[in-house]
């Protein structure tokens, strides 16, 4: 039964990052953007209540539990003490889309992302003047939209005459009037969007794990990689709340997930500080180049997990988030108002 703490960054794969000890709790440094490192217990690292649940399915936890306990802890158990065999290399496709859908990395982007859009174009239609005319194409009876609108009220068939004798009053005033009401009305919406766009968000994350934990189009970019465990020689590499670091090929060339435009280049999953599992394209020959705890702090949405206290990760904290958003603001607003400019033309 699925419990209430509910883990989005799996316990079996932050242990690898452990701080020494030889005590029942296990703890390691958690780098938050918001505050000094600190050690933290496992326990409330990546954790959330009720996270993988709601009304619609309610077991989401237990099929994450049943999987991960079965096939995804031993595989990494495996890993980390060098094993990569045929067996495992079958295992890693779904693994890495597991860990890709699994945290709260992408629901973060998921909401955030919708919430800009949603909340740009609420505020642009709040304007009277935008308003007016988005809608003034649609404000004449030979508008579709406008004579079912008027065809779904109890006295449709009195509006319809009164405005036919009368065509002055879809213009004017009278529309002044009725887009400065509207206009007020959207304003009065800002507030509430961002709780109702938060449990959409959830509830669409839910639905897609419950379908498969690792779904298969994202395992099937995986399949295509060649697969090999590396040193990380200064033993003191993070683990993000992002979990996987992509490195693609374009001018942003890490991400912390995959468009499906990409061309992927390495998959790199921390496994522990001087350990971390990478998969290549068939294409391209040698170990990465490039400052690895930089890129997993900068794809990181919160924080990441060390095992040790040091002062050149402690600098990373102020790098986290950096590049951690699927899409910027700016980007964000530069679609959005594409949109609004297209609607008040009237272009599909």
């Amino acid at each position: 039964m699925a419990g209430v703490k509910q883990h989005f960054i799996p316990r079996f794969l932050q242990k690898g990052f452990r701080i020494p000890s030889n005590g029942k709790e296990v703890h390691s440094w958690m780098y938050d953007r918001r505050r000094e490192a600190r050690p933290t217990n496992h326990k409330t690292i990546g954790m959330e209540g009720h996270f993988y649940a709601v009304e619609t399915e309610p077991d989401l936890d237990d099929k994450i539990t049943l999987v991960e306990e079965k096939v995804f802890s031993p595989l990494i158990d495996r890993l980390r003490r060098g094993e990569l065999d045929d067996v495992g290399i079958r295992e890693l496709p779904d693994l890495l889309a597991h860990f890709e859908i699994r945290s709260r990395h992408v629901r973060q982007n998921m909401a955030s992302a919708s919430d800009a859009c949603v909340e740009y174009i609420l505020q642009r239609m709040a304007d009277p003047e935008v308003l007016a005319q988005l809608l003034r194409p649609h404000l004449t009876l030979d508008s579709p939209a406008f004579a079912q609108a008027i065809g779904e009220m109890a006295n449709a068939d009195q509006i319809k005459q009164l405005l036919a004798q009368r065509p002055d009053l879809l213009s004017g005033e009278f529309i002044d009037v009725l887009v400065l009401g509207a206009a007020t009305h959207i304003t009065a919406l800002l507030p509430g969007t961002k709780d109702m766009i938060a449990r959409a968000v959830k509830q669409s994350h839910v639905r897609v794990m419950s379908d498969s934990v690792s779904p298969e189009k994202r395992a099937d970019r995986f399949k295509r990689l060649s697969y090999s465990l590396e040193t990380y020689a200064p033993g003191d590499l993070p683990l993000g709340d992002s979990i996987v670091l992509f490195h693609v090929t374009g001018e942003r060339a890490f991400r912390p997930f995959l468009d499906k435009v990409d061309e992927l280049i390495h998959v790199i999953l921390p496994l522990a500080p001087n350990l971390y599992l990478m998969g290549t394209a068939v294409d391209y020959k040698g170990p990465p180049i490039y400052d690895m705890p930089r890129e997993i702090a900068r794809c990181s949405m919160d924080y990441f997990i060390a095992s040790e206290d040091k002062p050149h990760l402690a600098d990373l904290r102020h790098q986290i988030g950096s590049n951690a958003q699927w899409v910027s603001g700016a980007e964000v607003n530069s679609m959005m108002d594409e949109v609004i400019q297209k609607l008040m033309l009237g272009e599909p």
